[in-house]
């Protein structure tokens, strides 16, 4: 077990995560601006483009690369850094830092070396195309970047088929069409789902309809900018059986001589009732 306090401490730094614009800069925050300027480093998903956005915001830091090609290499030395005292703030090329970048590898590393990791809230794009969709937000999936692969797709999209969750995934332009098709050959056109393109930006737009209404709608226009792809919950309800049909179905399996407490214990889990008011509705009888 681990306790954690973020209190200030000189002796070892601190690892502060934080989040970055998605578009509009006027959504960083004054907490963010004074720790990526107060940092000794602050370690850049691709220092290139947070350079810009540094530069922008009016930052003059040093900046070390920590992306996924070079992660694990580079923990280790930006782990050196924080036991000698320097602070570190992570951040990625757009949102929340560790969500879809390889931000978690330092926070575990950070975990294991007894080195307080300090998270900042702010703009993440799942959850703003989330509160807009019109789905309900309570509860959701998040599943980040899907395989390329159709046939693998169709396995995270099976998943998601009998969900009673908003399931949510991000995708580029260049892969939009091919993946909502993807999507259609699986989910039918009963379901009802969302694209979110160019979020807090001047551009940003909502495509909302069925599958089969937005396949159209890409027919015609182009996708451009990256998108969040919401897919709303599945409302189709159960059928629920009562108590006199499930004991049916457990004289059914008891007379292919299978014991009557496997046959509550079968009938149950399948049904998704409790195994023992099964057996004292069963007993009652």
């Amino acid at each position: 077990m681990q306790v954690q306090s973020s209190f200030k401490d000189d002796k070892v730094g601190h690892l502060y995560l934080v989040p970055t614009p998605i578009g509009n800069l006027e959504d960083i925050t004054l907490r963010a601006k004074r720790i990526l300027s107060e940092a000794d480093y602050v370690a850049a998903e691709d220092t290139r483009t947070s350079g810009i956005l540094l530069e922008k915001i009016g930052v003059h830091n040093h900046m070390l690369s920590f992306h996924k090609y070079n992660s694990k290499e580079r923990a280790p030395e930006l782990i050196k850094l924080l036991k000698a005292g320097k602070n570190i703030a992570e951040i990625s090329d757009a949102g929340m830092p560790v969500i879809s970048d390889p931000g978690y590898i330092l926070v575990q590393e950070c975990i294991k070396n007894d080195i307080p990791v300090v998270p900042l809230p702010g703009p993440s794009a799942f959850a703003t195309a989330l509160i807009a969709s019109g789905f309900d937000a309570q509860p959701f999936t998040y599943y980040g970047f899907l395989p390329r692969k159709s046939s693998e797709q169709k396995e995270f999209f099976e998943q998601m088929k009998p969900a009673h969750a908003t399931s949510i995934f991000y995708e580029a332009p260049h892969r939009l069409k091919k993946t909502l098709k993807t999507l259609g050959e699986v989910m039918g056109d009963s379901r009802k789902i969302v694209c979110a393109r160019e979020l807090t930006k001047i551009h940003e737009e909502f495509i909302r309809g069925t599958v089969k209404e937005v396949n159209e709608y890409f027919a015609e226009h182009d996708p451009r900018g990256e998108f969040v792809v919401l897919v709303s919950p599945n409302e189709e309800q159960e059928e629920v059986l009562s108590w006199q049909e499930l004991i049916k179905e457990v004289d059914a399996l008891v007379a292919q001589n299978i014991s009557k407490k496997d046959a509550i214990k079968q009938v149950a889990k399948s049904n998704k009732v409790s195994k023992n008011e099964l057996y004292d509705q069963y007993h009652q009888q």
